[in-house]
């Protein structure tokens, strides 16, 4: 996923396309104000990075 600074400098039309190309639509998409879908999409970020599986401790012998 892109980084803020990345979301931030896309037009409203590209950020709503990317959020449908990636497959994070949510409800009034349309309707949603830059800064609105941007947060959202950070959202969705965070909650993709605290589920994933956390890669062992690796044990030294």
């Amino acid at each position: 996923m892109k980084t803020r600074e990345e979301l931030e400098a896309m037009t409203v039309k590209k950020l709503r396309r990317y959020v449908i190309d990636t497959g994070n639509s949510f409800p009034y998409l349309g309707e949603t104000k830059k800064a609105e879908i941007i947060d959202k999409l950070m959202k969705i970020r965070a909650e993709r990075e605290d589920t994933k599986p956390a890669s062992p401790p690796k044990e030294e012998p």
